[in-house]
C-alpha cells in the first residue's frame, strides 16, 4: 500500500485568511473590555442611602419635637420622673405634658391642676400654666391651677412666679396666689400641709366649701349632690383612708349639711 494513496481529511477548513480575521476580533476584544459599573456608583444606590437619610432624618425630628403627655386621672396620684431625673407628683385630675427630644435646650413643662416638683438643679426649670410661669433652677414647690384659681408654693430653695405681667419672688414658707390681677404673697405657718395631699392627707384653711367638695369629688372620684346654698368657709382636714361617706360627714356637719354621694 503506497503512502500517496492515503486521503487525510482536515480538522478544520477555514482559510489562512479566516484565521488572521478571527484572531484580530479577539485582540480588539481584550484591548476594549465591557465597562463594569461598580455597585456603590450606580445611582440606585446614591438613591437608596438618600431615602434612608432622609427618613432618619424624619423620625429623628419627630422624636425630637414629640410632646409627651401624662395624665392622672380621678382618684389616682401619679409620680413622673423627667428626663434629668426631676421628679413630679401629679394629683388626681391633672396633666403634665413636656418634650423629651427638646428637654435639654429647654426645661420647660406645661401642667392642668395640680402638681408637686422636686427638681434636679440645674438651667432654667419652667412650669406654665394658664395662671402664669413659675421659674426655678433647682427646688421643690407646689403649684395649684385648677379654673380661675392659681396658687404656688415654695417649700425649698427659690422660687420666681410671673402672672399678669407681675413677678413674685419666694422662699421657703411663702406662697403666692393671683387675685383680680393681682399676686399677692404671705407666710404659711406649715408649707407641709399644702403638700400633705401627696401623703393621701388634706389640709384646708379658709378655703370656699365647694372647693373642698370638688376636692373630695377629685380624691375619691365620685360625684356629690350639693345643696342650692354652700356659701360658706371651711377650715379642717381629713385622710383618704377614710371612707368618702365619714369625709362628706365630717365637712357638712360644722354647718347642718348632709352632703350624699350621687
Amino acid at each position: 500500500m503506497k503512502i500517496d494513496n492515503i486521503k487525510i481529511d482536515p480538522r478544520w477548513s477555514k482559510s489562512k485568511k479566516e484565521i488572521w480575521d478571527a484572531h484580530f476580533e479577539g485582540l480588539q476584544g481584550s484591548a476594549n473590555p465591557e465597562k463594569t459599573i461598580p455597585f456603590f456608583n450606580r445611582p440606585a444606590f446614591f438613591y437608596s442611602v438618600a431615602a434612608s437619610v432622609l427618613i432618619a432624618v424624619l423620625f429623628s425630628s419627630l422624636a425630637f419635637f414629640t410632646t409627651r403627655e401624662e395624665m392622672s386621672p380621678r382618684g389616682v396620684h401619679r409620680l413622673v420622673k423627667l428626663p434629668d431625673g426631676s421628679q413630679v407628683i401629679l394629683n388626681a385630675d391633672s396633666k403634665l405634658t413636656y418634650k423629651p427630644g427638646w428637654w435639654y435646650v429647654s426645661r420647660s413643662v406645661s401642667l392642668q391642676g395640680e402638681a408637686f416638683f422636686k427638681v434636679k438643679r440645674g438651667e432654667k426649670f419652667e412650669v406654665h400654666s394658664s395662671g402664669g410661669v413659675v421659674q426655678v433652677l433647682g427646688t421643690s414647690f407646689n403649684v395649684f391651677n385648677r379654673a380661675d384659681v392659681f396658687k404656688t408654693t415654695c417649700v425649698t430653695g427659690r422660687v420666681q412666679v410671673k402672672s399678669n405681667g407681675q413677678t413674685a419672688t419666694l422662699e421657703p414658707g411663702m406662697q403666692v396666689y393671683a387675685s383680680e390681677g393681682r399676686l399677692l404673697t404671705n407666710y404659711l405657718p406649715d408649707a407641709n400641709q399644702i403638700i400633705c395631699w401627696t401623703e393621701d392627707k388634706f389640709v384646708f384653711i379658709s378655703t370656699p366649701l365647694s372647693q373642698v367638695i370638688e376636692e373630695i369629688e377629685r380624691q375619691y372620684n365620685i360625684d356629690i349632690l350639693v345643696p342650692e346654698n354652700i356659701d360658706y368657709i371651711y377650715t379642717g382636714n381629713f385622710s383618704k383612708l377614710k371612707d368618702p361617706e365619714q369625709v362628706l360627714e365630717i365637712v357638712g356637719k360644722p354647718f347642718g349639711l348632709k352632703l350624699k354621694i350621687k
